[in-house]
């Protein structure tokens, strides 16, 4: 994956990041640790409130589906004991780009667009997590691969761009968390199309793969600049 990445973008909030990769333009921001309201506080675990707004309009219930998505990886990666009774606030907002409207000026809010936006997502959280300097069990990073619909044995592409997606005939999203610059643990498979058992066990081959070059090739440089121009004692 080849993406544009910036941090720190937004003034009053913890922590910030902006991604733009392939078609999909995306800025998270952290607020957090804060006092919750009492609906949502936990006596020993920091609750998380996770909002995602989309480039146009109001929020559905495609934007409800990533927000649970979303949920599903941060709750078991951020180290939520160490801020009980604390409220972690997320929020993803979606920008417009050239590539994702269309001639009538409206956002395709189609399967692919759904996928390739959840993907673009989970990255920019966790560099705006790392920013915020919320603590995480582990280091995490997503994907994205297509099966073109006359795929031959074997055949996939991944990070597709859209001419790719609409000839697909099945998309995947995978997310790994990251132990010692491996992947370990599967944290999110998300699927649309039609595929053999072959081709998902193919999929999620790859994608250990891609998420590892992620990590090494972005997320470790970041966090490396991150440290030498934070702290005090750096040289």
């Amino acid at each position: 994956m080849t993406f544009d990445v910036k941090t720190s973008v937004l003034s009053r909030v913890d922590g910030s990041a902006e991604l733009f990769t392939g078609t999909t333009k995306v800025i998270t921001s952290v607020t957090g640790p804060i006092e919750p309201k009492i609906r949502q506080e936990l006596p020993n675990l920091a609750s998380l409130e996770i909002i995602v707004r989309p480039s146009v309009g109001v929020s559905t219930t495609r934007e409800k589906a990533l927000e649970d998505k979303l949920r599903s990886i941060l709750q078991s990666i951020i180290i939520r004991y160490k801020y009980p009774r604390q409220l972690i606030q997320i929020v993803v907002q979606f920008l417009i780009t050239e590539n994702n409207i269309n001639d009538n000026g409206s956002n395709q809010h189609n399967k692919d667009f759904t996928l390739t936006e959840l993907n673009a997502a989970i990255n920019c959280c966790y560099f705006a997590l790392i920013d915020a300097n919320i603590a995480l069990y582990n280091s995490f990073s997503s994907t994205s691969i297509s099966i073109p619909s006359d795929a031959k044995k074997e055949e996939y592409h991944i990070n597709p761009n859209m001419d790719k997606l609409i000839d697909s005939e099945s998309h995947h999203v995978i997310c790994f968390s990251l132990k010692d610059g491996n992947a370990a643990n599967l944290l999110l498979l998300e699927s649309h199309g039609k595929f053999t058992e072959d081709q998902l066990l193919l999929v999620i081959s790859k994608a250990g793969s891609e998420c590892e070059t992620i990590h090494n090739t972005y997320q470790r440089k970041y966090i490396a600049n991150k440290v030498e121009n934070d702290f005090i004692w750096k040289s």
